[in-house]
């Protein structure tokens, strides 16, 4: 049997991780580096169009023409013509949005991500953020800055409803850790709620309740993949439906909210703070407004940005190229149906 290559981009210097890859007979491992652009993958998650490409030298040109696997955050827009013996590509993300305009999403060959594999992280900086506001932490580290000592309320989790917008591997990891804080969940799904269950989604409704669910919940978090259906399913008709006294969180992307929309909301006091950690263009531009909201708490895209996060990856990926090796389906295989 001939070898399996596998070509991984720019992670050179994390070789040693890929001993669970390297340990597979069959499989030969090869590492290129090729960068892309912030302006490209912004470009690439927003529909916009790509600037123009960078060069490609000939020796990463060879490598990839041999690649049967690619392993990559960031692929060439080009990589269908680069790597014409292409039969999987692996990337090491949760979502596909920075896939667009490579002509992979529209091609028949085999995309794997993540899936849910950091559900719980995320599950963890969401959390994190509904504290900071709850306890009014940002409020008190001012006045540590300034030594002032002044008593003031805070508010507490346990009581209040958090609505999840997603009840997939995220929405599904908060609504549990919801449980321990004695909170109440709602969750909004994508089908038909009738006779599922998720774990600690105390009710279940569909996508035309949504409104319920935000004029009822205390937190709105949202967490649904990034699909032609969900883009800016927040908007100001549902800002609005939102309890005055509400905090949204956004961990899925930037793209389900419009941020023009939420900026006024924010601004007029209609909902009391938004948690953001993505935004329709990342980098955030410095221009943004979002910026000096003093309701608004931006982290830059990091609730999974954790040590260990390329070695897991690295670990389910090594669990499918054994899988692929045999024939048996990819775990987190996409499906372009549903776009994720």
């Amino acid at each position: 049997m001939s070898a399996l290559t596998i070509v991984s981009l720019n992670t050179a210097q994390r070789d040693a991780l890929f001993d669970p890859v390297r340990a597979i007979a069959s499989v030969e491992l090869v590492h290129v580096d090729h960068r892309v652009s912030w302006e490209e993958i912004s470009a690439r998650r927003t529909g916009q169009p790509l600037p123009a490409p960078e060069p490609i030298p000939d020796d990463v040109r060879a490598t990839l023409a041999g690649a049967d696997v690619v392993f990559g955050f960031v692929i060439p827009r080009d990589i269908l013509s680069l790597s014409p013996r292409l039969r999987w590509i692996a990337t090491p993300a949760t979502g596909i949005d920075h896939l667009r305009g490579t002509g992979v999403l529209e091609a028949d060959v085999p995309i794997t991500t993540v899936g849910g594999l950091f559900g719980p992280l995320i599950a963890e900086h969401v959390f994190a953020v509904m504290l900071t506001f709850a306890r009014r932490l940002s409020h008190f580290a001012a006045q540590q800055r300034s030594h002032t000592w002044q008593m003031s309320r805070v508010t507490a989790l346990e009581g209040r409803t958090v609505g999840l917008v997603g009840v997939g591997a995220i929405g599904s990891a908060v609504a549990v850790r919801a449980r321990a804080f004695g909170m109440r969940t709602l969750g909004l799904g994508r089908s038909d709620p009738r006779g599922r269950h998720v774990a600690g989604v105390d009710r279940l409704v569909g996508r035309g309740e949504l409104g319920t669910l935000l004029a009822e919940s205390d937190w709105v978090v949202v967490a649904a993949a990034d699909t032609p259906e969900t883009r800016g399913m927040i908007g100001a008709a549902e800002l609005a439906a939102m309890k005055p006294g509400a905090v949204l969180v956004n961990v899925a992307r930037g793209s389900l909210v419009d941020e023009a929309a939420l900026v006024d909301a924010l601004r007029a006091g209609r909902i009391a703070g938004a948690a953001l950690d993505v935004f329709a263009s990342e980098p955030l531009p410095a221009e943004s407004p979002l910026w000096d909201l003093p309701t608004v708490l931006v982290t830059p895209h990091i609730a999974t940005n954790v040590p260990e996060y390329l070695a897991r990856a690295i670990e389910q990926f090594a669990t499918n190229v054994r899988r692929f090796l045999v024939g048996e389906p990819l775990l987190n295989q996409v499906d372009r149906r549903r776009g994720y």
